[in-house]
């Protein structure tokens, strides 16, 4: 599956080591393929002020005009790389920025500009943007984590829309070493980010159980006065293998979906809690149900009334949980890597591409 040639791919995104982006890069660079990354942490000077500043963002993120005029010289710096690089691919994560007529420049001079796109295009989602969906309809794929995300693509006029989920990538979270018995610290955690509706899933779970919640200060400061997440709170936001080794050591890792990866989605955590070995209980979609079976390789709910009784159920049945987790660990190890969605991309980007020009 994938080109037989190496390719220079010119990769667009954040490369902190444990951003999308770099897993990308980590597994086209196994895969013998030349990165050229385009980091946009490491560029911010090219952006207007009303652009590179929070209060400013915010107050322009509805402004396409705005936006364009603000990260011009964003555009041209991503072109000058573009043409002193001269790369086979230019593979967009996301594009907050990236304007239709680079797009478009790109694609003239016969290179194939594949978006892939992690969050909800659409509005009124909190990461749409007024170029998201334009720049869209520039681009020669695009890569989205929703089968039924694909048809709205493509009724909006996207040339070609194609699934890509999630993976796992086991540099940041950190495969477990024994799956020998092994004594837990943790009943119940959840890490990750506050929002009303988690507050509202996780509210009663706290009266019941020993729930500990790593995430954002969020947990404190903007729960409801009097919430008992606030003592669930462990004090800090974790990542990587600091959190692979929390989710070692717990029972249960709950996974809560946002509405906007609702009703076929997948999350990231989805991949990356069996792959460092836990046992995840994760809010129930067709997405994850295709991937992981219930009650084979993950547990599920659909109310907070069902997550409480599967969290109960689960705290008990230690023999099942390592049955499920031990099984979610195989699938997403054998089929569900970043190597295998790079790989997927080759195979795209193949049926795609004209043969290579010459330089």
């Amino acid at each position: 599956m994938g080109t037989d040639r190496n390719l220079r791919i010119l990769l667009y995104g954040e490369f902190a080591w444990d951003r999308l982006a770099a897993s990308y890069k980590r597994a086209f660079e196994e895969l013998g393929h030349q990165i050229i990354p385009f980091d946009e942490q490491t560029i911010r000077e090219y952006l207007s002020p009303w652009l590179a500043h929070r209060v400013g963002h915010r107050a322009t993120i509805g402004s396409l005009a705005l936006r364009r005029a603000g990260s011009k010289r964003w555009n041209e710096r991503l072109l000058k790389a573009f043409r002193e690089t001269k790369p086979d691919l230019v593979l967009v994560l996301k594009g907050d920025f990236l304007m239709p007529e680079t797009v478009r420049a790109i694609d003239e001079r016969g290179t194939r500009v594949f978006i892939l796109h992690p969050d909800n295009p659409f509005p009124p989602h909190n990461n749409n943007r007024p170029e998201t969906l334009p720049t869209a309809l520039e681009c020669s794929v695009y890569l989205i984590w929703s089968r039924s995300l694909i048809g709205r693509l493509k009724s909006l006029g996207v040339k070609q829309v194609e699934y890509l989920p999630f993976a796992w990538d086991p540099h940041v979270f950190t495969a477990r070493e024994s799956w020998c018995e092994q004594k837990c610290d943790y009943d119940t955690v959840f890490i990750g980010g506050w929002d009303r509706e988690r507050e509202t899933w996780l509210s009663p779970m706290a009266k019941s159980f020993d729930l500990k919640i790593w995430g954002p200060d969020y947990w404190k400061t903007r729960t409801r006065l009097g919430s008992p997440l606030r003592r669930c709170w462990q004090g800090s936001a974790i990542w990587g293998r600091e959190a692979s080794h929390v989710l070692q050591r717990s029972k249960i890792a709950i996974n809560i979906f946002r509405r906007q990866n609702l009703p076929d989605g997948v999350i990231m955590r989805t991949f990356e809690l069996p792959g460092c070995g836990c046992f995840p209980l994760s809010t129930r979609s067709t997405g994850a149900l295709e991937i992981f079976p219930e009650g084979e390789a993950a547990a599920y709910f659909s109310t907070p009334e069902e997550l409480h009784d599967q969290t109960a159920r689960y705290l008990v049945d230690e023999e099942t949980r390592l049955r499920i987790s031990k099984s979610a660990h195989s699938i997403v190890a054998s089929k569900h890597t970043y190597l295998h969605r790079a790989r997927q991309i080759l195979s795209i980007f193949d049926e795609v591409s004209p043969a290579a020009p010459s330089r």
